[in-house]
Parts: structure tokens; C-alpha cells; sequence
């Protein structure tokens, strides 16, 4: 049966609100029986407008996993169902047999081959420090980072840096100044609740670092319309460390962007060369 987004509610209950987070249009579902009698599972495809939102609906499950699965393009099982993400969908596969996750990791198995192939984590992951991240980590919320509303819409990741996890998130605003209300919206919330400390020198275009005994340590800045944040209980400078290898790696890439955008002005906005399909006699010098 397929199940229309403004019926899911109906159909999963509480849980549905959770999908509709991040835009579900409808989920399309099945059961299947052994041929023992013995158990059955339900196949569930929830179909969503792109692959960032049905990344968020799959990854924000991940505190659940017990272990993760070769599938693309990412899959892990937890205590009664095997979830897998693909694209623009969210594909959660329910046993109802004792010890049946062999089973059911075949029948997901079977259902992502069919499915089309699809593009890997959002690029934004690209930003974090490759080497301390941990592994499957990564994940999309529309509704909270660090436990604060004002960090929703964020794409988080943790590290482990000599035993020490943290957590990360980067989110992308729309534009400079909603990025700049961001960052101040956090750190006023440790203004009212714990002390700021030092500013990190020539860390992104504003900065602050800042512990409380509850909200723990963080150190948070802005670059052009990202805000990027890390926070941790431990030594305040491993934070730090993150917090530097991430600007280092996103102005690499934001450089190369203003760059690029300048060229163009100076042409008169004219489209790159690269994309500019006539032979090369017919371009000029």
C-alpha cells in the first residue's frame, strides 16, 4: 500500500511527526511471509524531495545501530529492523522472527539492488577533518543541533580525538546575515548560562569559545554564510584543533568560489569558459 504524507500520521502514529520533519511525500510498504511460516517482515520505502532530506530522516535513527551493512549507499542494522538509505529514500525493513536479521538484511538487500544508484553524503561533509572523524557518524537534523533549536538545519559528525569524543556541525545558511544571527543566538545562550572565554585570533570572520558545567564547551565561528560549531567535555583545545582544520579546509574551497565569482564580474558575468560550448575558433582569445 502507499501511504500519503498528510495520512502518515494515521498510519506510524507519534512516529510520523518525525518524517514529517523532513518533508516525507508518502511511504509505499509491503509484507512478506517465510516460506517456513515461521516470521514475516514489512518493507517500508519512504519517498522523500531529494537525498539531503531523506539522509536526515535515516541518519538522525543512527544512535539505534548495532552495526553497520555493506549496502550503498549506507545501511546498518538495529534491535528490530535493518534501515537503509539510497537517494531520496528512506528504506526501513521490520522483522517480526526472532534472530531473522540475516533474513531481513537479504530482503534489503534485495530491494537496494533494484533501486537506482545514488549520489553519496551531502559535499557539506567535505568540510570536516577526514582523519578523527568517527565512521558513519555524519548526520542531517532539521530540528536540533547539540540539543538547541537555533542549530537545526545543521550536518553534524562526531570525533575521536585519543579516546575523547566530540561532537561537530556545520550549517549552511541562506546568506551572511541569518549565519551572523546564528552565531550570536549561540553564543548568547552561553552568555545567559556559562562564561565566554578567549576568541580564537584569525579563526573564520567572528568567533567565540565558551564553556558551561551543562552545555559543556564549545567553540563556534562563522564563515561567509556557514556557521560551524564543535563542542566537547573535555580540554577545550582539542575543540580547537577541529575548529582550525575545518577553516582551513573551507576557505580552500570558499576562496576558490570568490574567486571564480570575481572572474565572472570582470567578464561582464559572462559563463565560465569551461561551459562555454563553441569550438575553440569561435571564442575569441
Amino acid at each position: 500500500m502507499v501511504i500519503p504524507a498528510e495520512r502518515i500520521g494515521t498510519y506510524l502514529g507519534p512516529d510520523g511527526a518525525h518524517f514529517l520533519r523532513y518533508e516525507v511525500i508518502d511511504v509505499t510498504a509491503g509484507k512478506y511471509e517465510a516460506l517456513d511460516g515461521r516470521g514475516f517482515a514489512t518493507v517500508e520505502i519512504f519517498r522523500f524531495p531529494d537525498f539531503v532530506k531523506a539522509f536526515g530522516a535515516y541518519s538522525m535513527r543512527k544512535e539505534a545501530a548495532r552495526r553497520f551493512l555493506p549496502i550503498d549507499n549506507e545501511a546498518y542494522v538495529s534491535k528490530f529492523a535493518v534501515h537503509l538509505w539510497r537517494g531520496p529514500f528512506y528504506v526501513r525493513v521490520t522483522g517480526g522472527a526472532v534472530n531473522a536479521f540475516e533474513s531481513l538484511t537479504r530482503l534489503s538487500s534485495f530491494v537496494a539492488e533494484r533501486m537506482p544508484p545514488a549520489p553519496s553524503k551531502p559535499a557539506v561533509f567535505a568540510f570536516f577533518p577526514n582523519d578523527l572523524r568517527v565512521p558513519n557518524s555524519e548526520r542531517y537534523s532539521a530540528d536540533k543541533g547539540f540539543g538547541q533549536a537555533i542549530l537545526g538545519n545543521s550536518f553534524q559528525a562526531s570525533f575521536d580525538i585519543g579516546g575523547d569524543v566530540m561532537e561537530g556541525l556545520i550549517i549552511p545558511s541562506a546568506n551572511r546575515p541569518t549565519a551572523t544571527k546564528i552565531l550570536d543566538a549561540y553564543r548568547a545562550l552561553y552568555v545567559r548560562n556559562g562564561k565566554l572565554l578567549d576568541p580564537i585570533p584569525n579563526l573564520g570572520e567572528d568567533n567565540f569559545t565558551a564553556e558551561d558545567k551543562y552545555l559543556g564547551r564549545a567553540v563556534a565561528f562563522r564563515i561567509d554564510r556557514f556557521v560551524v560549531a564543535f563542542n566537547g567535555y573535555k580540554e577545550r583545545q582539542k575543540l580547537v584543533d577541529l575548529a582550525v582544520a575545518t577553516d582551513a579546509r573551507m576557505l580552500g574551497t570558499i576562496r576558490k568560489q570568490l574567486v571564480a565569482a570575481e572572474e565572472r564580474a570582470e567578464r561582464g558575468n559572462e559563463p565560465p569558459r569551461e561551459n562555454d560550448r563553441r569550438p575553440p575558433w569561435a571564442r575569441g582569445n
